[in-house]
């Protein structure tokens, strides 16, 4: 690489929280899914996980307004010193990945949107969330199934990010990740 792009060392403060918090809650995510899906637990049990699991989607979906929001005015680090060709699956990862935390709260509220049974959206309690269409079952199906495509796919790219990130930091020892990890964190990734 030449070094014709000078951008900072690492990546803003706000970027990296906005990053971890999200890793957080979709692993939180998929918990409260699993959960869900659990249909020995009692009506209000399971009433009680779909409105967190909504209620966590609309953060993730928050956060990741945030995150590309900064994205477009924050600077950000140089490209790593990898050849063109990883440069590019890097990019493909990394679109993928913010297409699939878009889709993921996109499709879910569309899918309780559409629900044939008509059961209000209460952000952590505090508040309604309008629904944006009425109940039809085509569309609920539909969107329930994308919804679950869009987990498999965060999913395998989560894991393809994951092990980009740890062959950068444990076989090529480049340094790469402390550009997303907290400054002065005491770990050895800093």
């Amino acid at each position: 690489m030449s070094g014709a792009f000078a951008g900072p060392p690492r990546w803003h403060p706000a970027v990296v929280g906005l990053h971890w918090l999200t890793v957080i809650l979709i692993v939180l995510q998929y918990g409260l899914a699993r959960l869900m899906g659990d249909e020995t637990r009692d009506l209000l049990g399971r009433f009680a996980l779909y409105q967190w699991h909504k209620s966590v989607g609309l953060t993730v979906a928050l956060f990741v307004a945030l995150r590309l929001a900064l994205r477009l005015i924050l600077p950000a680090p140089a490209p790593a010193r990898v050849t063109i060709l990883q440069q590019y699956a890097a990019w493909i990862v990394h679109t993928g990945l913010y297409l699939c935390l878009v889709a993921l709260p996109v499709t879910g509220l569309l899918m309780v949107s559409a629900a044939p049974i008509q059961i209000p959206t209460v952000y952590f309690g505090w508040f309604a969330v309008p629904h944006p269409i009425g109940p039809d079952k085509a569309t609920y199906e539909l969107m329930r199934a994308l919804h679950e495509r869009a987990f498999d796919g965060l999913f395998v790219l989560g894991l393809v990010h994951i092990g980009a990130a740890l062959q950068h930091q444990f076989v090529w020892r480049d340094g790469l990740l402390r550009r997303m990890w907290f400054r002065g964190a005491g770990s050895g990734v800093a």
